[in-house]
């Protein structure tokens, strides 16, 4: 618990001269950062006994020790608010990237491809289950229908796809997609349907059978030191994909 916390949970139990040292500190903690006890009992007219004593009641020995404490809290919360803007930049950074590496031209072919097939079969699993989840709902708002099918019904597929359908298939790292790289690859060669990857992976086996191999930069590929959820770019590449598809239908 950090100390104004502590200040905020002792407060019914401090004496009047002790409300007035809560008051004083709670609503201006630069006070407590820049000021001795002697200061503070000296500017501000209360004993420093009095000090000492409400010190005790949240549980310190004395005035330096809660001065210490409250300036590990101040140095975790702006270490915090720093943590939080490098993130916030490594997006802005890999939004960058992408704003210039996407191929526009293959957009415009999954888009047509999309509009032009008979059947949309979605896969992706863990956490490229969502975004492959997002396409199907996007593709319904915009009278498409998708079928999404998730790792326990895979072994449908044969009964399920046919030669004009298209197969999008979403991987992240490309593990879920190799599992059953042989059954996508048997199906392939019979029915010669359109096999389309998003993924994070340029090195995936299937890229060879596959009629469109979208890959995306991640912070994983990119050798970023701070960890971004991958998920967020599965996210903007799948809505600049229905945008596309909205264009042309």
């Amino acid at each position: 618990m950090n100390p104004f916390d502590k200040m905020k949970l002792k407060k019914e139990t401090f004496t009047k001269k002790e409300l007035v040292i809560y008051n004083l500190l709670y609503n201006n903690p630069d006070l407590i950062l820049r000021r001795s006890a002697t200061d503070l009992s000296t500017n501000h007219h209360v004993s420093q006994s009095t000090i000492t004593r409400f010190c005790q009641k949240l549980g310190y020995d004395g005035f330096n020790e809660f001065k210490f404490d409250v300036f590990r809290n101040e140095k975790q919360v702006i270490d915090k608010q720093e943590n939080n803007v490098s993130s916030i930049d490594m997006y802005i950074k890999i939004f960058q990237i992408i704003k210039h590496s996407l191929d526009y031209s293959q957009l415009a072919k999954l888009a047509h491809d999309i509009i032009n097939a008979q059947s949309i079969i979605i896969i992706g699993y863990h956490k490229s289950a969502l975004p492959s989840k997002m396409l199907q709902f996007n593709l319904f708002k915009i009278h498409k229908k998708a079928m999404y099918i998730s790792q326990d019904e895979i072994h449908e597929l044969p009964n399920i796809i046919q030669e004009n359908d298209i197969l999008i298939a979403f991987s992240n790292d490309g593990n879920g997609l190799e599992a059953i790289k042989n059954e996508i690859k048997s199906e392939k060669q019979e029915k010669q349907f359109n096999l389309s990857i998003i993924t994070m992976n340029d090195k995936l086996s299937l890229k060879k059978l596959s009629d469109n191999y979208v890959w995306l930069p991640s912070s994983t590929n990119q050798g970023f030191e701070v960890y971004l959820e991958n998920q967020i770019i599965f996210f903007l590449y799948v809505d600049l994909l229905t945008s596309e598809i909205t264009e042309h239908i």
